[in-house]
Order: C-alpha cells, then sequence, then structure tokens
C-alpha cells in the first residue's frame, strides 16, 4: 500500500490476498477479491434490522476470512466505495461484516449498527435506532468491531465535539494516523491484529480482549448466576495499576448491560481513587450505568446531567499509600458500599462491579470482614495468576467461605502512556468539558486559565466557602494564600448548622457542619482559623486519629476545581471547574463549600503544571500565526 494511505488497485489486493492465504497454515475460506467495477457499484438497499441470535453462538471460535486481514502492513485503510466500507458521504461510511470478522477504529466517531449484531468492548450491540459514541485514540489499545451474526451492518459517522481539539501537551497523533486521506473524517479504519514493528514504533496497538472472552461468557446471561440463587452477579476486580483492571472492568459493564434479558442498569462502584473510571482523579464513587463505555476513562467523565449514567455519591480521599490509609478513607468506602445496597434493595437483581484498589489489601482481617459482608461478591476477577497473589488478599479465605467464585487471568497491558500523562490527561479532559441540554458532553479548546472563573466569597456575611483543608505537609497558617493559589482543589458541599449569632469571633472558634446536629467539628478536633487574609483555615487543635474535619455524614465531593486569583479586598476566591456555576452559587439552604487541596505526589500529579503548559502553547500559537502574518503567509 502507498505510504500516503491510499487505497491499493485490484490486481495489488489479489496478490496481498494470495500471499496472506499462503502464509497461514491452516487454509480459510477468502473474502472475494474487489473489482474496479465493485467499487464502483452502487450501495445496498438498506434492510431492516434483524432478531438478536442465541448467544452460544457468540462465544464459538470461528475461523474466516477477514478483509482487512490482507492489510495488515498499512497504516490507515480509506476506501472511496468497496464491498465492505462505503464512503456513503464526506463525514460517514458504512462498514459490512460477516460473522467473526471484524475491523478496528482510530479517532472519535458515532456508532450505529444497523443490521445483525456486533461487539465491541465488550458490548453486544444488536440493531436498533440507538447510537453510541466511540472513542479510540491512539494512546490506547484500539478497540475492534466483531460481528457476531452471519452479516452484520454498521455506519461509522464523525463527531464534532472537540476532544481532538484538546491541547494534549507531549502528545501528538492522538486521533489520526499519519497520511490520512478523509480529513473531513473524525476516524480512521485501520487493519486488524496490528503489531508493535521496531521500524514503526508510532504504529497504534489493538485492543485484543480474546483472553477474557472465557470470562465474560460466564455472565452473558442469568443462567450463569444458578448457583447464586437468583441473584445478579456482583463482581469484584482487582489486580495491580496499569494491568488492565479498568479496562476489565468497563467490559464486564458493558457485557452485563447489553446481555439478553438485561434490564440496562448496572451498579458501579468504584474505590480506586488513583484513576476512577467515571469521576476525577482523588475520588471514590458509586454511580448506575445505563449506557455501555465505548472509550478509556478520559472520554466518560460524569459531570451531572450526562445521558451515560447516574452519579448517586463522590467522596474525595486524594492519592492514597498504604501507609496513609486511615479511618477516615474506610468510612467512605463503607459508607458507597451501604448505599449501593440501599440502591440495589429498590432494583431488584442490579448486576454489581466493583474495583477495588491496591490499598484495601492490607486492611485488618476484623475490617476485611465487614467489606465482604457489604460486597457480598459473587465472583472475584483478579489479574495476576499467582496462586498467592497479593491483590486477592485478605479476599481469598472468606471467597472460599462463602462459595465466591475466583478467576484469576493474565494482566494485560494496553496503554502506551506514562501514569503522570494520563493523569493530566484526565484533568484535561474533565476541566475542559461541559454539557448541553442534551446531557452530552462537550469539550472546549480553549486553555483552563484563559476560561472565566467562578467567584467564591469567603469572608463573614452568608461566605460561600466555610473552610479551607490543606492536605499534606505542614502549611503554616500564614503561608495559606500563596499555598492555595494555583491549586487544585475538591470542592466539598457540608450541612452548616444554625447558629445564634453572626460574630466574627464566634466564627473563629469552629464551625458546627453537621447533618445530624451530634457532632461538631471541635468534637472531631478540628477548627477554623483566620488567616491575615481572613481565610478560613481548617487546622488541627490536637493530634486525631480521624484526620478529617468532615465526617462522611457530613459532606460529600462535587467535583474539583482550579484555584486562579484571591481577592483579600473582596475576600474572593475565584477558580475554574466544568460545573456550572449555579450548582456552586444556588446551593441548598443551610450548606457551604469546603476546599480540600490533596497533596501534591512525588511524580508531581495533582499539581496545575498542565494547565500553565496550556497558556504556553496557545501563545506559542498566536506568535506563530502573528508572524506568518506579518511575513505575508496568511491573509
Amino acid at each position: 500500500m502507498p505510504a500516503n494511505g491510499e487505497r491499493l488497485s485490484a490486481v495489488a489486493r489479489q496478490r496481498r490476498l494470495r500471499e496472506a492465504q499462503s502464509a497461514q497454515s491452516t487454509p480459510r475460506a477468502s473474502s472475494p477479491a474487489t473489482t474496479s467495477e465493485q467499487v464502483h457499484s452502487v450501495p445496498a438497499t438498506e434492510e431492516k434490522p434483524q432478531a438478536i441470535e442465541d448467544e452460544e453462538v457468540y462465544e464459538q471460535p470461528l475461523a474466516v476470512s477477514n478483509q482487512f486481514s490482507t492489510l495488515v502492513d498499512a497504516s490507515t485503510v480509506h476506501f472511496s466505495s468497496s464491498r465492505e466500507v462505503e464512503n456513503i458521504n464526506e463525514r460517514s461510511v458504512k462498514v459490512r461484516l460477516s460473522r467473526g470478522q471484524k475491523c478496528t477504529i482510530l479517532g472519535a466517531c458515532c456508532l450505529w449498527v444497523k443490521e445483525g449484531v456486533v461487539s465491541v468492548y465488550g458490548a453486544i450491540l444488536q440493531a436498533s435506532t440507538t447510537t453510541f459514541r466511540l472513542y479510540a485514540p491512539a494512546t490506547y489499545g484500539l478497540p475492534s468491531i466483531e460481528a457476531l451474526t452471519s452479516n452484520a451492518e454498521f455506519q461509522l459517522d464523525s463527531l464534532g465535539d472537540e476532544i481532538q481539539n484538546l491541547p494534549y501537551i507531549g502528545v501528538r497523533d492522538v486521533w489520526s494516523s499519519t497520511g490520512a486521506g478523509n480529513s473531513r473524517l473524525s476516524f480512521d479504519i485501520i487493519g486488524h491484529s496490528i503489531e508493535q514493528d521496531a521500524k514503526g514504533l508510532r504504529r497504534p496497538k489493538e485492543l485484543n480482549s480474546d483472553a477474557w472472552k472465557t470470562v465474560l461468557s460466564h455472565f452473558s446471561s442469568p443462567a450463569s448466576t444458578k448457583s447464586h440463587s437468583s441473584s445478579s452477579p456482583r463482581i469484584v476486580v482487582c489486580g495491580r495499576r496499569s494491568s488492565g483492571v479498568s479496562t476489565l472492568a468497563r467490559h464486564l459493564s458493558n457485557r452485563l448491560l447489553t446481555q439478553q434479558h438485561s434490564k440496562g442498569l448496572v451498579n458501579f462502584v468504584d474505590l480506586d481513587s488513583g484513576m476512577p473510571e467515571f469521576t476525577p482523579p482523588g475520588t471514590i464513587s458509586m454511580l448506575q450505568i445505563q449506557e455501555p463505555i465505548l472509550g478509556p476513562s478520559f472520554s466518560h467523565a460524569v459531570l451531572s446531567r450526562q445521558n451515560l449514567g447516574r452519579t448517586f455519591r463522590t467522596h474525595f480521599v486524594g492519592e492514597i499509600e498504604r501507609t496513609d490509609l486511615s479511618d477516615w478513607h474506610l468510612d467512605r468506602v463503607i459508607d458507597l458500599l451501604t448505599l449501593e445496597q440501599s440502591v440495589r434493595g429498590k432494583k431488584d437483581n442490579t448486576p454489581v462491579v466493583i474495583v477495588v484498589p491496591k490499598w484495601l489489601e492490607d486492611i485488618e482481617s476484623q475490617t476485611a470482614s465487614l467489606i465482604w459482608k457489604m460486597m457480598q461478591p459473587t465472583d472475584i476477577i483478579c489479574l495476576d495468576t499467582r496462586q498467592s497473589s497479593p491483590h486477592l488478599q485478605p479476599w481469598k479465605t472468606l471467597a472460599e467461605t462463602a462459595s465466591c467464585r475466583i478467576h484469576q487471568i493474565p494482566a494485560q497491558t494496553f496503554d502506551r502512556m506514562p501514569p503522570l500523562r494520563e493523569h493530566e490527561l484526565y484533568m484535561q479532559s474533565y476541566f475542559h468539558m461541559s454539557e448541553s441540554s442534551s446531557g452530552h458532553s462537550h469539550w472546549a479548546e480553549t486553555p483552563i486559565l484563559a476560561q472565566d472563573p467562578v467567584i467564591l466569597n469567603y469572608g463573614f456575611q452568608t461566605p460561600d466557602v466555610g473552610g479551607v483543608l490543606l492536605l499534606g505537609g505542614s502549611v503554616a497558617l500564614e503561608d495559606t494564600c500563596e499555598a492555595l493559589e494555583e491549586s487544585i482543589v475538591a470542592l466539598l458541599l457540608v450541612r452548616q448548622q444554625q447558629k445564634a449569632e453572626e460574630d466574627p469571633a464566634v466564627l473563629d472558634k469552629g464551625l458546627n457542619i453537621d447533618m445530624d446536629d451530634t457532632e461538631s467539628m471541635e468534637d472531631r478536633g478540628w477548627r477554623v482559623s483566620r488567616t491575615e487574609e481572613q481565610i478560613p483555615r481548617l487546622l488541627q487543635s490536637h493530634r486525631s486519629h480521624d484526620a478529617f474535619p468532615y465526617s462522611v455524614k457530613q459532606s460529600y465531593c462535587i467535583g474539583l476545581g482550579l484555584v486562579t486569583r484571591l481577592d483579600v479586598v473582596k475576600r474572593q476566591i475565584s477558580l475554574v471547574t466544568p460545573l456550572q456555576s449555579q450548582i456552586l452559587l444556588r446551593r441548598p439552604e443551610g450548606h457551604q463549600l469546603a476546599l480540600v487541596a490533596p497533596r501534591a505526589t512525588s511524580d508531581a500529579r495533582f499539581t496545575s503544571d498542565w494547565a500553565r503548559k496550556e497558556m504556553r502553547g496557545m501563545r506559542g500559537t498566536s506568535q506563530d500565526l502573528k508572524g506568518r502574518c506579518e511575513a505575508g503567509q496568511l491573509d
């Protein structure tokens, strides 16, 4: 194939087909070669969606030809029109597959299954009028769309929600391959069975989940849970970081959502604060998913009205190390599991996926037993095949006692991005995100520090912010203002107890904020001390084992913000956040905000370096455009 990715001639394709067939040890049926007459054939008349076939058929191995197998050496496959791929217009492509055939996608698109049944990201999608957004950046394993019926047809439409225009600092060619032919398309169709090549280091890698098919088949129908009465599966997923835990959890959720007889809901409890699936880094959450998740975590962060699902509660815990694990962390874990039990009680037999982080592996046996009783798992999937895997501790003994199935499968690495850059990418996506009235996500390409901030008052008269907490390190009271500026902060909604008077001296003694009016911050060993700028800084009055000012019943996290400026004269804090301003300014009666600045990690996570890089990149672009205009290169 030519380097620029143009379509091969019919003779060249036939030669490639013969070479591919001769190289295979087991002969298989080949796809008919596309002739020059077929290239310009008239599109076939669209048929009505066909009924879904038996699920058992989906898991059977197939030995069929794949029209993309002869194009492995190509970086991008572009067709003006062919038997298998047909350009409908400049923004849309129609693909026809036979059972067992697949094609791999790079970019962002809208997927519409028009005939038959296909599988992507573990989801089983049958023909309907429903469309799904698919995000496949080159920095992650690229998903394949596989036909599960004898004939399948789907349409890919370009997306214009600007996620491709995010200022990806240090990452190039994220959404398109080199030599792309149709610049109007927001996606490319890539040859299948992509292999890493020393001569082509920038070649994308395929998200090959074949090793998970056996495990996924256990949760393909209600019959798989007969040994556990009539309950739906409750699956715990564990393993080391960057081993494919989040990708597997995504596949499981998609399979449970789209299986036959599914009610279309999955409870998702994400306890991994390092890189959560739906909420910002540093948080744990309990959600209910109602649509398949077709993309990496940064492409589907949940704000408020999104169609993807409903967020029931989010807690901020920051970056947790095993030595930092405290009672207040565990209280928030137990709170989410308790909430999930309550939600599940109202929706009978709703399947559950629980992602367990590494920092829960060393908890004491009594705490482990309590968490186990609340999770009540039917299955544990561990991405580690070692018999004495530390990721199964302390669950293995409890699982054997409760007849819980344990599935150990090899870890898989699909991503090509360092953990710090992945963290920054999620932060960028989250802060650039907004929602339309329809509930879909959109991304603005304007640098964060150039966006209009939300102004919050922290003075004595009806303040928006009732407390500022700096986690990690000992920051002197007089250094609070400097430490807070340009910091990432968690926005906590807390309830303020009614006070008889609004006197500064009374406020200095401590805010009594409690949901049930039974415990104040002073009871927990905390007080509010005003800085010289009158910032309400939260400090410990004495060493407390539970080192957090608000109990789990007093607060929950509503999102993140980036502090851009402190006006000490007006006593105002300016911050940028993707949340709508009314969520912060029009709070329920008797509620205030607390700002919690997490501790920056040793590898610079939870810093705003990426936001400053965006501004430098914007200035560089502006100067380049100005220079080109002065040189007469632009009108």
